[in-house]
């Protein structure tokens, strides 16, 4: 395959997933809106699939273009009123979208093409298309006072709508207005704009200009329930005249309602497709689409940093000529100035890599639909916080630990309907899930209005499953913790969506690897939440700088609470257990150099300085023991490789200047691997 094959394959994926993610926030909009949706919405729907039809027919990408093409159809006919809307044909078009998704998917995993049986589609569109009745076709303008020639000017579309407009008991009015051909084309749009807001606009024609100047005229016909004065306020240059030819509104209102057709009987049920849904549905595309406002700002800056650059280099060729005094005052000024905009520089490229989480909401809403549907429970998601934005990469790896939790919530966490109603609740289960900033982090939480988490039940399956012993303390917090346990699961039976091993311990894995945390927050009988803490960026971030036995090493300040300095005769033991009372608070204590096996032959007297780092990850606290507190600086952190990934507490590597590397610490990983018994470990493995 050649570099434009290549090149031509990234676009299209990029472009149709843009596509995808706009057609499904579409499709949700379309189904709240129900029977009584906007034409626009339908029509868009329709141009989005047209749009990307196109495009893979273009490319030579078959099966999406072939899929499309049947989507296409149905879709004219129902925006044509054709095809009623019901709950069979929603779940068709949320499956239908699914479906593409995976193929674009697959163009670069091939895969994951197999899951997708574009035949049975292809049958499902066939028969909503072909199993509706033939109807009565009704005369639009029995009613309405239209000449001959507008009659032959309305396209079959506009016929519908118009028919749909007298049906539903609209005044229907024709709006003639003339406008001058400078600018013509902009006032047409503002008043098709203020028009659709009050109404619809069911056609524009060009019309005769009455006044007999230069201008040209538009004749609007327009379906609203304001009636004539009150369009004409909203108006004001044009005339406006009622089409109806009885405009009492009794007249309209029964007219309406005798045109109206019953409501349409049941539809053939569809045959829902054994997808297995277990697949990434994070994006596939490496393309961020940017504000071109951000590039030129970073153009900008990088045109003033080749401006420093070119200054340096004569200054160093001055060097030899000049007093030394004067250059180096010189070269001072031109490194501030450099590092200033430095600093700008490295802040647009992270705004330019950010982008809203919102991004993969239609995702998850299509996932909830799926698994509500094959649970057989009624559920409400809840989207907030779209706009809060976070790094291109992490937006697309939190998909699949997201779609995991709220699984578990509509599987776990809510009840069925007829227990919700039993303990006083609504039938249909509510998940929210909610994007909000929270200082350097940014902080997603998945709550459900469920059964809640109980303590009992995860004991019982953990003593049964081995992962705790019969005797072993347990409470509230324990439970949290052993539901991230390997392989923990309570569901009984192993189905498509539980039971199958795959549980929270790999959601907490892939949060860790983002350099983020994962809480629980649940009270019995009213719901739980999942509580997501991740840094907005991981490109580059501000760390302390900390030294322990002689080595350094870099702390990120998104885990770092306060610091403070203390001596060894404040350090108590607990249980084996190195504590410091800080405040009311008793903080166990871990020493950097328990925990990574460092040497320290230092001569510890009552009197021995120490710092303390009060570290939080989720709900823990420790405070890190450590010799001296060096600086604080903005670090890039770097892999360390594959080997060395899986040691805990070890999040990567960075250079903090003079060729000097340093470890960069995982708070969330040392804490959960040691908690507060790094010395103990280490007396154990001494001995």
């Amino acid at each position: 395959m050649t570099k434009e094959d290549d090149r031509a394959r990234e676009e299209f994926t990029s472009e149709a997933e843009e596509l995808l993610d706009t057609l499904s926030r579409d499709l949700v909009e379309f189904e709240a809106q129900g029977k009584n949706v906007r034409p626009e919405v339908v029509n868009k729907i329709f141009r989005e699939v047209h749009s990307l039809k196109g495009l893979a027919g273009m490319l030579g990408f078959v099966e999406i273009s072939e899929l499309s093409h049947n989507l296409e159809d149905m879709l004219d006919r129902l925006r044509m009123g054709k095809i009623p809307i019901t709950k069979d044909l929603i779940d068709l078009l949320y499956d239908s979208v699914d479906s593409l998704n995976r193929l674009v998917i697959a163009i670069n995993d091939p895969s994951l093409a197999g899951l997708v049986d574009v035949t049975n589609l292809a049958s499902r569109i066939h028969r909503t298309v072909t199993s509706q009745p033939q109807q009565k076709v009704e005369d639009p303008f029995s009613e309405l006072t239209l000449d001959e020639q507008t009659k032959k000017s309305l396209t079959e579309y506009e016929e519908h709508r118009l028919l749909e407009n007298v049906r539903a008991g609209k005044y229907i009015l024709a709006i003639e207005q003339t406008f001058d051909f400078s600018d013509f084309d902009e006032k047409l749009r503002a008043l098709t704009s203020v028009l659709n807001e009050a109404g619809e606009v069911i056609s524009t024609l060009p019309a005769l200009d009455s006044s007999g100047g230069s201008g040209i005229a538009f004749r609007l016909l327009y379906g609203s329930m304001l009636n004539e004065p009150a369009v004409a306020a909203l108006a004001p240059d044009a005339r406006v005249s009622s089409l109806r030819k009885d405009t009492s509104p009794a007249a309209v209102a029964a007219a309406g309602a005798a045109m109206t057709p019953p409501p349409p009987g049941g539809t053939t049920a569809a045959d829902v497709a054994a997808e297995d849904d277990l697949s990434s549905l994070r994006s596939m595309s490496q393309t961020v689409r940017v504000d071109i406002t951000k590039l030129d700002h970073v153009m900008n800056i990088v045109g003033e940093l080749i401006i420093e650059k070119t200054q340096l280099e004569a200054l160093t060729r001055q060097l030899t000529t000049q007093q030394q005094r004067m250059a180096a005052h010189e070269l001072g000024k031109i490194a501030r100035n450099l590092d200033r905009k430095l600093s700008e520089l490295q802040k647009s490229v992270i705004e330019t890599r950010m982008v809203p989480v919102g991004q993969i909401y239609s995702k998850l809403a299509r996932t909830v639909r799926k698994v509500a549907r094959e649970l057989k429970k009624e559920i409400e998601l809840t989207l907030r916080g779209e706009d809060t934005e976070l790094d291109k990469m992490m937006v697309e790896e939190l998909t699949d630990p997201l779609m995991h939790i709220i699984r578990n919530s509509i599987d776990h966490g809510i009840e069925p309907a007829a227990e919700r109603v039993a303990a006083g609740k609504q039938p249909e289960g509510r998940v929210t899930l909610t994007a909000y900033q929270q200082g350097n982090s940014v902080v997603l939480d998945v709550k459900d209005d469920g059964r809640g988490i109980d303590p009992e039940k995860i004991r019982q399956v953990a003593i049964k499953r081995g992962v705790i012993g019969e005797k072993d303390a347990f409470d509230l917090q324990r439970a949290y913790e052993v539901i991230f346990a390997p392989g923990f699961s309570t569901a009984d039976q192993v189905s498509e969506i539980s039971g199958r091993g795959v549980g929270l311990d790999v959601v907490k894995k892939n949060i860790q690897e983002l350099k983020g945390t994962i809480e629980v927050i649940s009270k019995p009988r009213e719901g739980t939440t999942f509580r997501i803490s991740l840094p907005i960026t991981l490109a580059i971030i501000q760390a302390l700088i900390v030294r322990a036995s002689g080595e350094q090493f870099a702390i990120p300040l998104t885990s770092v609470e306060e610091s403070l300095r203390i001596y060894s005769r404040d350090i108590r033991t607990v249980e084996r257990r190195e504590v410091f009372t800080l405040r009311d608070f008793t903080l166990p204590l871990l020493r950097l150099s328990d925990a990574f096996g460092l040497s320290d032959d230092h001569d510890h007297g009552p009197d021995t300085k120490w710092f303390v780092v009060v570290t939080r990850a989720g709900e823990k606290t420790v405070g890190l023991l450590v010799d001296a507190l060096v600086r604080q600086q903005e670090v890039v952190i770097k892999s360390i490789g594959e080997r060395l990934k899986t040691i805990p507490g070890i999040a990567g590597a960075t250079d903090i200047g003079e060729s000097d590397i340093v470890l960069v610490i995982d708070v969330g990983t040392l804490i959960d691997h040691f908690g507060g018994r790094a010395r103990e470990t280490r007396a154990l493995a001494v001995h």
